[in-house]
């Protein structure tokens, strides 16, 4: 009898469509299956699922190595520091776990799964904002109008409730009185990032970011901390998903200071709303939003048009396929630069954004899984990989490039 069943199964598959066995699979709750299975041409069922139960296991296995040698190591640093001070303070300094990406020489530690913790947009407090004109004809906007005519007092809250949503952001200042202009451009460009993510990442995805920004006087003193935790020495900053803490460092501009923190808290939101993503997509992502400029209200995204022609010839299926040790190895300028030409080839026709939506709500309902770009590509781009990466290159041949506006 069981035996006639799965044979039964098997008939049922091969007679469908494509679209219907996709149909099956959700009509089953099992849209998970549905994005990873081989849906056309035809293709043993039982044999894929029997495939991706070999996949899942190999993969736990990794992941549990991977996390006890990562541990060890840290385990091996923190009795070498132990060894050479005794000051408790730097001890619990050290004793913290850390899975770093960074910017300057753009220096990754090998990531572990880990999601930090967020909130649901519609569970979180909301906040009342007014906007009001004194008898004096100032425009204020807080939360307790101080006027007697409410008559004319605005309510702004709905209009401001995605913004008091989107990132709850806390900033440490060591050995410094902070500067409130630089906390309050911190927390806007908080806001843009989450903006412009939110319009790729499917809603039901989309939550509220809890972060921590340690923001150093200087980059001196930024470098004196690096040097306690023993980060890499190249790094310009870094976020941490263990602690979801970003250690920046204030720049000579302001400007620079921002592009960094765009950068870092593109990291921190893919993480607290996916989990780990691929190493070209996050920093190509945060690449992407490092490179934007203000034009009045609007924030512009300019390609980098003096630099793609060192882009000739790239496989964007290479890239893909690229492993996360590598990306950062002996080639890592290349890859960053043809990562956020990519990301931007995607964002800039339809059926890329379309595949990245679907991409990050893959990630969404499976945090942590892996698939192969074949895969990733096969199910939601026209003609997969091979496709997306011939378009790539005819996109840099073509070599206009639109700007995107946000």
């Amino acid at each position: 009898m069981l035996l006639a069943f799965f044979l039964s199964m098997e008939v049922v598959w091969f007679s469908c469509e494509p679209f219907q066995r996709q149909q099956l699979l959700e009509a089953l709750g099992r849209d998970d299956l549905a994005r990873e299975i081989q849906l056309d041409p035809y293709y043993p069922l039982l044999t894929q699922l029997y495939e991706l139960r070999l996949q899942d296991h190999d993969r736990a296995l990794e992941e549990l190595q991977q996390e006890q040698e990562y541990e060890a190591e840290q385990r091996l640093k923190r009795e070498k520091f132990k060894q050479s001070e005794n000051n408790e303070q730097n001890e619990n300094e050290h004793g913290q776990a850390f899975d770093w990406q960074s910017t300057g020489q753009h220096y990754a530690a090998k990531m572990l799964c880990r999601k930090p913790k967020t909130q649901g947009l519609d569970n979180v407090s909301k906040q009342k904002i007014y906007k009001w004109v004194d008898e004096h004809g100032r425009t204020h906007y807080g939360e307790n109008p101080n006027l007697e005519n409410e008559s004319k007092v605005q309510d702004l809250s709905k209009q401001y409730e995605a913004l008091q949503q989107a990132v709850k952001l806390s900033i440490e200042y060591p050995n410094w009185a902070g500067d409130s202009l630089i906390e309050s451009e911190i927390k806007k460009q908080g806001k843009l990032v989450h903006k412009v993510l939110s319009h790729y990442v499917p809603k039901i995805y989309q939550r509220q970011i809890n972060l921590k920004i340690i923001l150093f006087k200087d980059v001196k003193d930024f470098e004196a901390q690096r040097e306690k935790q023993q980060a890499n020495v190249q790094w310009g900053a870094y976020y941490s998903s263990a602690s979801n803490t970003i250690y920046l460092p204030r720049y000579p501009t302001n400007e620079q200071t921002m592009a960094i923190a765009r950068h870092e808290m593109t990291h921190a939101m893919l993480a607290g709303m996916l989990g780990p993503v691929p190493v070209w997509i996050n920093e190509g992502l945060a690449e992407y939003m490092e490179s934007f400029r203000w034009q009045m209200n609007v924030v512009i995204a300019q390609p980098r048009v003096n630099q793609y022609g060192r882009l000739q010839g790239a496989s964007m299926k290479q890239l893909a396929n690229t492993e996360h040790q590598d990306f950062y190895g002996a080639d890592s300028q290349m890859n960053y630069l043809q990562a956020v030409a990519s990301i931007y080839f995607l964002l800039d026709h339809q059926a890329g954004r379309e595949w990245l939506k679907r991409s990050f709500a893959f990630y969404g309902q499976n945090p942590c899984r892996k698939i192969s770009a074949q895969q990733l590509f096969g199910q939601n781009y026209p003609e997969g990989i091979d496709g997306a990466s011939r378009n790539f290159n005819a996109w840099l041949n073509k070599g206009k490039f639109a700007s995107h506006r946000y």
